[in-house]
């Protein structure tokens, strides 16, 4: 018998591959998501708040899929070491990120990064936001919010407030406060909100906005005045506490946030059904109860639905920040 040529040879061999692949599907039909461990980064340290939330949803939602996550911190650069290892790895929904406001702000503060939040990355859900409650000295003589913008205006160069650092939550919601009424009040960073109490509790400090579970033991401790809080409805830790919207200022509704995200080019089908998981975590008694307790109001939401808002808070804060000409380099 004559042995088929070479080249014949390679091209039934050639065909014979092709029929088996097509026959095999790609290899994604034959693994259901998730089909192995994914990992969770949280670009702060460990035990914040951030990293606190990331393990309460992360634990619920690992039960829901069956599958393990890994919570991996990454701090450094305001979430954006962490956020660029999430941006390199591979759109298959097995690396996800968990960030805060500061991820949409970013842009606005750095002239170099080197990556795009908006751009490389895309909304799984927004899992809470986070309301911010805005207090001043008990040393000093306003006790309102009314009260509180008149002295501002009568003391111009007593009218300060702290935050946690350059281009914070709490940095540039004192700006867009400052702005919305249209007094300067002059900025005091600190390395965090802890060494700042000494100086608000004695008055060297006018005012600070920071969460709600921070600042409420201080408010009924008699340090600090409880002048509004920026929810869209009072909140139920401190109910007596008027809201902006309350007050005449709804544009200073709001504040920061917390949410999962992906990178920009995992497929719709694995962002949408972990979407929907996250929307089971976040509406289960258990979980709902434990963010409000951390001062978090439960959101989730469709990718789309998140991807949208985080376009408006990026336009939102861009206009403080140039306003108030922060930058940092």
């Amino acid at each position: 018998m004559n042995p088929i040529p070479s080249p014949l040879r390679r091209a039934i061999f050639t065909a014979a591959l092709a029929t088996l692949a097509l026959c095999a599907g790609p290899a994604s039909a034959q693994e259901p998501f998730p089909s192995k461990p994914i990992r969770v980064v949280v670009p702060y340290t460990p035990g914040g708040v951030s990293d606190a939330v990331t393990r309460l949803v992360t634990k619920k939602l690992s039960e829901q899929l069956k599958t393990p996550i890994i919570v991996d911190n990454q701090p450094g650069a305001n979430g954006q070491i962490g956020s660029s290892a999430v941006v390199r790895s591979a759109p298959d929904g097995y690396t996800l990120l968990v960030v805060v406001a500061a991820h949409v702000i970013n842009p606005s503060l750095y002239s170099k990064m080197t990556y795009a939040p908006l751009q490389d990355l895309r909304g799984v859900s927004e899992i809470g936001a986070i309301p911010l409650l805005m207090v001043s000295s008990a040393a000093l003589p306003p006790a309102n919010l009314k009260d509180f913008v008149a002295w501002v205006k009568a003391n111009p160069q007593s009218a300060t407030f702290a935050s946690s650092g350059t281009g914070s939550g709490a940095h540039l919601a004192a700006e867009l406060f400052a702005q919305t009424i249209g007094a300067p009040i002059t900025h005091v960073p600190y390395k965090g909100i802890a060494p700042a109490l000494p100086d608000l509790f004695a008055g060297q400090i006018a005012t600070i906005f920071d969460s709600v579970q921070t600042m409420m033991p201080h408010v009924k401790a008699g340090k600090l005045h409880a002048l509004a809080i920026t929810s869209n409805a009072r909140w139920p830790a401190a109910p007596d506490v008027p809201t902006m919207n309350e007050q005449g200022y709804p544009g200073m509704t709001g504040g920061s946030w917390i949410g999962m995200l992906a990178p920009a080019k995992t497929p719709d089908d694995i962002v949408g059904k972990l979407s929907a998981e996250m929307q089971n975590v976040v509406d289960s008694p258990e979980v709902r109860a434990k963010l409000i307790e951390y001062g978090i109001d439960p959101v989730g939401g469709t990718p789309a639905q998140f991807d949208a808002f985080m376009q408006g808070e990026s336009k939102r804060w861009a206009d403080v920040v140039k306003k108030a000409d922060i930058r940092i380099e």
